[in-house]
């Protein structure tokens, strides 16, 4: 019998060695490699878990500070600073701010630290809470820092939109958001008379009320905010040039969106038009394309297009024949909420999403088309955006347009400015941007939009005739082909969530412009025929994976640091760890300082209440795909 090599008593000792050094051994059984743990977290685990015993005291944080110390939500940063002193040596200095954490560094090592705050945090005050940790282990926090975050919308914080205050004494269309359990119906008989409309998607009510009455909407117990009712409107003109419709990147075979049902939102549809009557231009079958059609306008139950727009942008998503949309197997729910001119109110558009909520199950929407818009440009997150995420969060892929504001930049309208939903833009055939399309980034510097498709001189159905087409310009023109091009991707696989279909299209996207993502083409040009080739199973998704997690406690004492190591596979943006607490939680980055895909970060345990906690690792990539794992800790 061979003696065992040198190497293997080295590999021995290696393995007693991380054993009792404290450091956390984790067992993953898929079949991702089990990452080694770099040699500098092991030291820092040992140092962290067997601190001197010589040191007791805490380190000293003065002269801490914030500016600016007021912030308007989507302006630059504010920067947060300290001075730290300590004898044994500062380890750890950070902040928490809105349940972020803000790593502060000494780069000039002269004692001061310094660290920056996103203004992306909800409208408030948030308490910031500096912690300084040094080598024994002690600690020492400052809670004296206030950063206000103001509301671009109502900078005076009194709850009433700032530009209903520069009216003068007349009736206004306001929105008042409320919480869910408040109905201003069941107010006082004066406020009765004014409730036009109560919605749930935010929840909120829309009212006619005189500008003398904003204050007293704002003392009502679950109130949070008196709002305009602001005028949208479509976001396509007609055009005179005609161009061929027939576009490469949107040539597939096999598939065109059968099964799929899509939601227009917008001025109704001619079901007339051959290319919108049946499912397959046969005559001698009774199978209509326009299977439920809702009037928030006139209240009339037969389906109508009294302006163009609506038949024109649900051809383009769904038309069959030689005005054939991009998924003509596809069927449509069309909701009139635009009037004969091309418009309506905010408050008419959260009611029409609010029926599509109610509405989802038993008509089975898949995708909405939104070809709507703001006046002008967005200025911050607006209650549309958030009534249309929601949708997303529903389940339901949302597709709006960019804006016809360009080229100006920062020129996006609400909705596009919202962040789960698909944003498109416009160009022409031959791939340059329409000179009107409106460009990110958004208010808090989010790339949008999402991608282009083409909208320039675009053909499609016209209302009042049987076969005949007309062009249009405009982001409006875009949005639709998204939306098909959606019920396509899910016909291929319907398991896709929003957010995959999302990432599908935008990875699929040709990469014109700028090289890489940018805020005039977004990802790049609509490419159905590539996003196709990267629909796979389920089980072979491409979503960043945690495979592995480890913490170097299984159970801590207040006070103790917890460190937390993660492998993450995948193609990776940003890596998080999530610590979930019944009075308090906190979100700490994660770095892979030596590229080998095992993520580590720390939690400083000291000033948290004892309890149970939940540790989530979350991994993301561009495209928003999400990858978690989790584990329950105790905090004695």
């Amino acid at each position: 019998m061979s003696r065992p090599s040198p190497l293997f008593f080295l590999a021995l000792v290696a393995i007693v060695w991380t054993a009792s050094s404290g450091a956390a051994i984790s067992v993953s059984l898929n079949e991702q490699p089990q990452e080694v743990s770099p040699r500098w977290f092991l030291q820092r685990m040992d140092s962290v878990l067997n601190p001197g015993d010589d040191d007791i005291e805490p380190p000293v944080i003065f002269n801490a500070h914030v500016s600016p110390m007021i912030m308007t939500r989507g302006d630059p940063r504010a920067e947060i600073s300290a001075w730290v002193r300590d004898d044994a040596g500062v380890d750890t200095v950070y902040a928490e701010v809105g349940g972020r954490y803000v790593p502060l560094i000494d780069l000039t090592r002269n004692g001061k630290y310094e660290g920056h705050c996103s203004s992306n945090l909800p409208p408030g005050d948030h308490d910031i809470t500096i912690v300084a940790v040094d080598r024994a282990g002690n600690a020492a926090k400052c809670d004296d820092l206030i950063l206000r975050v103001l509301d671009p919308l109502d900078l005076n914080s009194n709850r009433i939109e700032d530009c209903l205050e520069k009216l003068e004494d007349q009736d206004l269309r306001v929105i008042v958001l409320h919480e869910e359990n408040v109905s201003l119906k069941k107010e006082d008989t004066k406020i009765q008379e004014k409730v036009e409309e109560e919605f749930r998607i935010l929840p909120g009510t829309s009212m006619v009320v005189p500008c003398s009455e904003l204050e007293s909407l704002t003392k009502i117990d679950g109130v949070k905010g008196v709002y305009r009712d602001q005028k949208l409107q479509i976001l396509g003109e007609v055009s005179e040039r005609y161009s061929p419709k027939e576009d490469p990147r949107l040539e597939v075979d096999d598939y065109i969106g059968r099964g799929m049902t899509v939601a227009i939102l917008d001025t109704g549809a001619d079901p007339n038009h051959r290319s919108l009557d049946d499912m397959d231009d046969d005559i001698f079958t009774d199978d209509p394309k326009i299977v439920a059609f809702k009037d928030f306008v006139n209240g009339r139950e037969d389906i109508y297009d009294d302006h163009g727009h609506g038949t024109h942008c649900a051809s383009l998503i769904a038309g069959t024949g030689e005005t054939g949309g991009v998924a003509p197997g596809a069927k449509l729910v069309v909701i009139k909420v635009m009037d004969k001119d091309g418009a309506c109110y905010l408050s008419d558009a959260l009611t029409a999403l609010d029926w599509c909520l109610e509405n989802q199950g038993d008509l089975g929407i898949d995708v909405i088309s939104f070809s709507v818009g703001g006046e002008g440009p967005s200025d911050g997150s607006t209650l549309l955006d958030s009534a249309c995420d929601r949708m997303v969060d529903e389940g339901i892929i949302t597709c709006v347009a960019a804006g016809n504001s360009g080229p100006a930049t920062r020129s996006i309208v609400t909705p596009g400015t919202a962040e789960k939903v698909i944003t498109v833009g416009a160009m022409d055939p031959a791939g340059n941007i329409f000179q009107r399309s409106s460009r990110g980034p958004t208010p808090d510097n989010r790339v949008k939009p999402d991608l282009v498709a083409v909208g320039v001189n675009v053909t499609s159905a016209k209302s009042g005739t049987l076969h005949g087409e007309g062009n249009m310009s405009g982001t409006s023109m875009a949005a639709p082909q998204v939306a098909g091009a959606a019920a396509v991707i899910l016909e291929k696989q319907s398991s896709l969530d929003p957010a995959a279909v999302k990432r599908v299209l935008l990875k699929s996207a040709d990469d014109i412009g700028l090289s890489g993502p940018d805020n005039t083409y977004g990802y790049g040009a609509l490419n159905l025929s590539c996003a196709l080739s990267l629909v796979e199973e389920p089980e072979e998704r491409s979503d960043p994976e945690v495979f592995s997690l480890a913490l170097s406690r299984a159970k801590a004492m207040a006070g103790d640091p917890v460190m937390i190591e993660a492998g993450v596979s995948g193609d990776v943006a940003d890596v998080e760890v999530h610590v979930i607490g019944k009075n308090k939680d906190i979100r700490i980055p994660m770095r892979d300082f030596d590229g080998n895909g095992v993520y580590t970060g720390r939690w400083e345990t000291r000033f948290w209440d004892p309890g149970d906690y939940s540790i989530q690792v979350e991994a993301t990539d561009q495209f928003g795909g999400l990858g978690t794992n989790a584990v329950p800790f105790v905090l004695a």
